[in-house]
């Protein structure tokens, strides 16, 4: 199976001006304004476009030292041909109270995602403009045109050496062929404001035919700017796996800690637990103490969740098992970790019993990876099963830093301490405007146009100042199920 390149649409754009303020000066008196520039619209293969605007001094502008820009608000309108616009998000460093960079020395960009079938963007910023004489507010607008996006999909399955009765009686994957193409960015529901704000950590649980109204479930961590006072255990439910909404009824977050230089929450997962109970684990720094805490709550609707509890309690001179992936199979329960208090990093596994409590896990044990990749160790994870396999995705990490340069890592196991690993990432570091560090992702079996492969929820980093952080879904595809690239 082979998917179409996906590259930069040509469209048609303009960069519009218009002056709101009653009295300015005459376009002889002042310097040019800035303006608003279409940069590129790319077509991801979830069939959504990233469109990215730039806000630069106009060209060819004489620098000016005596004004300053800056920006007041943006209004981005978008919508198919010949139906009414309506309000999309912006994204990047084109944000209310950023300096427009003088003449020669950059520009401030701003990315909407919009669905495939937009036709017409315009991007509309106020800005202040000071100067001795005082400030003025003039309103840049700059509009694109766009071809259609569609989705990518499978095409029909490539026989290599094998046929597929011959791959299905094997039962086995090959982790080094999983792929996909990077993912169409999701609006996921948080407790911060605005409430549809940046996230990552996403922990997804599908229950066919739905459990409480929605058939997917996500536990998730707000993380605007990389600010920890906001990263807290926040749940989402959806009917689809692409819309997502807070249940009527739930108040996030499950745990509120102060962030930074106080306790701080990070790395949930989200589980199915006995009893038709949802279990969300999440892990909990308390640097004071210097003491690491996964803890755990569980719940039978969706909305009403239960005090924290503890599952694990580790001292930080000890050990450091960070992103927990947690699994109730066969009547006990079982963890994977990510062990961080010696670089390089390493993979490890508690057996647990018929609760999570703590006083029922077992001895830390090393999972057997494989090799990673070069200058690489793992740094966060997601397991989940495959019939008789423990498949997930390792987020890699650049030695001795916290995320940076992050993959997503196939993994295959047959026991929960020995897996191989695809050794490449399955999706694309690099989605332009977008992100260039991968993390945390969430992985289930499932189908795309009827081929069979994995659903995607995956978080990922663009590093500015200060970071940007939003989760993306997309659809591997596997060499069991139809070949590979």
């Amino acid at each position: 199976m082979r998917f179409t390149t996906r590259g930069q649409l040509v469209v048609a754009a303009t960069g519009l001006l218009a002056a709101l303020a009653v009295g300015l000066p005459s376009q002889a008196e002042r310097s040019p304004e800035p303006v608003v520039e279409f940069a590129t619209a790319t077509c991801s293969g979830s069939g959504e476009l990233d469109v990215e605007f730039l806000l630069t001094d106009a060209i060819g502008a004489p620098a000016h030292p005596e004004f300053k820009y800056v920006v007041v608000s943006t209004h981005v309108r978008s919508g198919p041909e010949s139906e009414p616009l309506h309000g999309s998000e912006l994204a990047g460093t084109l944000i209310p109270g950023a300096e427009v960079p003088p003449p020669g020395e950059g520009s401030l960009s701003g990315m909407t995602v919009v669905p495939g079938d937009t036709k017409h963007v315009i991007l509309e910023a106020e800005i202040d403009r000071t100067s001795a004489d005082g400030t003025e507010r003039i309103v840049v607008e700059g509009e694109a045109v766009l071809k259609e996006c569609a989705p990518v999909v499978p095409e029909q399955a490539v026989e290599h050496e094998h046929g597929p009765e011959q791959r299905a009686e094997q039962g086995a994957e090959n982790p080094g062929r999983v792929w996909g193409p990077y993912g169409g960015k999701r609006t996921i529901p948080t407790h911060q404001d605005p409430a549809g704000g940046q996230t990552t950590h996403p922990s997804v649980v599908r229950v066919p035919g739905g459990w409480n109204g929605y058939e997917y479930w996500m536990a998730h961590t707000p993380y605007p700017g990389s600010n920890s006072a906001w990263e807290d255990p926040n749940i989402a439910a959806s009917t689809d796996g692409v819309t997502w909404v807070v249940p009527p009824g739930l108040t996030n977050p499950i745990d509120d800690q102060p962030g930074l230089p106080g306790p701080y929450n990070s790395d949930t997962d989200l589980e199915m637990g006995p009893n038709n109970t949802l279990y969300v684990f999440w892990r909990t720094v308390i640097p004071d103490l210097s003491q690491e805490r996964i803890k755990y709550s569980t719940s039978t609707d969706g909305v009403n969740w239960t005090a924290p509890a503890e599952a694990l309690r580790s001292s930080m001179a000890d050990r450091r098992p960070v992103s927990p992936a947690l699994m109730y199979e066969n009547g006990a329960w079982k963890m994977w970790a990510v062990e961080i208090n010696r670089s390089p990093n390493r993979m490890v596994f508690f057996q647990g019993g018929a609760t999570p409590a703590k006083a029922n896990w077992g001895a830390m044990q090393t999972v057997s990876l494989g090799a990673m990749q070069k200058e690489k160790e793992p740094w966060h994870l997601s397991i989940t099963k495959n019939g008789t396999a423990y498949i997930g995705l390792l987020n890699d990490t650049a030695l001795a830093s916290t995320g940076r340069d992050g993959d997503l890592i196939f993994l295959y196991g047959t026991t929960p301490t020995s897996f191989t690993n695809g050794s490449f990432s399955t999706v694309p570091r690099l989605k332009p405007f977008m992100h260039d560090h991968l993390y945390r992702a969430s992985m289930l079996p499932g189908t795309e146009y009827g081929v069979p492969g994995y659903q995607v929820w995956y978080s990922a980093r663009m590093a500015l100042n200060p970071d940007v952080w939003n989760v993306q879904q997309t659809f591997l595809n596997g060499v069991a199920v139809h070949g590979g690239p």
